[in-house]
């Protein structure tokens, strides 16, 4: 028998953030101290400086405001980072944002270049749609005898004005035609699983593509890395009405990023990038999306699940996602929590009467996928479920207790 397996390689790449909001209130009165003696110093584009955000994040939850995780709303109105933050911190946040939506220097209301550091990634981890802005420079205003006496802030932007305009109105039209092919009564689930799914599809992982830090890479290029495919989630997602935010972490070969969304109420983490064959592939044995699927082994997972293989930078509190019932192999009855051979016939039999091209199934656990294992492959039953006679090519994931056969 012909064994297909698929060996994962992990983005390397630096994470820079954002997402989609409401206008926040900012301080248009900037109080300037004559004769004071001033500072400026440009922070390095978001991609160069994750290490030193980490370090910032490793403030720990309880050093952050910690608020109720479990309770806490993807609906707030101006993002789930904003909703994390202290008051205080909420004020800098609107400064920040109304600064990069004016593209003009504010004075914001904190003597903390840290402080200004980590509210700065929370407006971009919110607003996938300031992909415009990169960095920042900021401007330390001195007084003899008193120190620092404020900080001004002033971004720094990828493309100019008229640019941006073009591209915001060509990123717009394709997220209104890939939300177009959504039924007017989707589901939340069949509402993810579309974005998801067209995402996958029709983005290419390329390490090396243009713009591959912000959406742009994947609405008008096609071609991105983990932090796009990432925004263009969350973009997505929440044009479409559903409550999302982008997370950056840690994978074990480096920096990578993925998303938290809210389906039927529930929370879950939702990995795109993983979803995309172009990223599974080996660069060695490169497998053609024409024959191989969508990888459904990180849509909709729980916490536990994702902390097998992910990190989150501890920037903010997040919620434990516990939640099953929309996980995808649960959700499609796809699931078996024994070596069940009813079942296993009820998911061929199913594949074939729709023309599926593959079969995909998840095993509850290690002990189950053993089982399922050592029935279908070593015993060499998968035989007694498919029409070939001679090869069934094949991979399984043992991280995920997942399988997939081609038919």
């Amino acid at each position: 028998m012909k064994r297909n397996s698929l060996l994962l390689y992990l983005c390397i790449f630096l994470l820079l953030t954002g997402c989609s909001g409401t206008e926040l209130p900012g301080d248009d009165s900037v109080i300037t101290v004559p004769g004071t003696p001033s500072i400026t110093a440009e922070v390095p584009p978001a991609e160069a400086v994750v290490s030193e955000v980490e370090r910032q994040a490793a403030l720990s939850a309880d050093e952050i405001e910690e608020g109720d995780a479990d309770t806490a709303s993807l609906q707030e109105e101006q993002g789930y980072y904003y909703g994390k933050l202290s008051a205080s911190e909420q004020e800098i946040y609107g400064q920040i944002y109304n600064s990069l939506l004016n593209r003009n220097e504010v004075t914001v209301s904190t003597l903390s270049e840290d402080e200004l550091e980590k509210v700065f990634f929370c407006v971009l981890y919110d607003h996938p749609e300031i992909f415009y802005a990169n960095t920042y420079v900021y401007t330390v205003h001195q007084r003899q005898g008193e120190g620092i006496v404020k900080l001004t802030f002033k971004g720094k932007y990828l493309y100019d004005e008229e640019e941006s305009a073009k591209r915001i109105e060509m990123i717009e039209k394709e997220a209104d035609r890939i939300l177009s092919g959504i039924p007017k009564d989707a589901t939340d689930f069949e509402i993810i699983k579309h974005i998801f799914d067209t995402l996958v599809l029709e983005t290419e992982y390329v390490a090396d593509s243009p713009d591959n830090q912000n959406i742009c890479s994947v609405f008008m290029n096609h071609e991105s890395t983990c932090q796009g495919y990432a925004k263009a989630t969350q973009y997505l997602l929440m044009r479409a009405g559903l409550t999302a935010t982008f997370i950056g972490g840690k994978v074990t070969e480096g920096s990578h990023a993925w998303n938290l969304v809210m389906c039927d109420g529930e929370w879950y983490y939702l990995d795109t990038t993983w979803g995309d064959v172009d990223y599974q592939s080996t660069k060695e044995d490169t497998v053609d999306k024409a024959v191989m699927p969508i990888i459904y082994d990180y849509f909709l997972i729980t916490s536990d699940r994702l902390y097998e293989t992910h990190t989150p930078e501890p920037l903010v509190p997040f919620p434990d996602c516990v939640a099953t019932a929309d996980n995808y192999y649960i959700h499609e009855g796809l699931y078996l929590t024994g070596l069940d051979t009813e079942i296993l016939h009820a998911i061929f039999r199913a594949a074939y009467e729709r023309g599926d091209d593959v079969v995909q199934f998840r095993c509850a656990n290690d002990a189950v996928f053993e089982q399922v294992e050592n029935y279908l492959l070593n015993e060499q039953h998968i035989f007694d479920f498919v029409d070939a006679l001679e090869t069934v090519p094949y991979y399984d994931n043992p991280q995920t207790d997942t399988f997939c056969f081609w038919l």
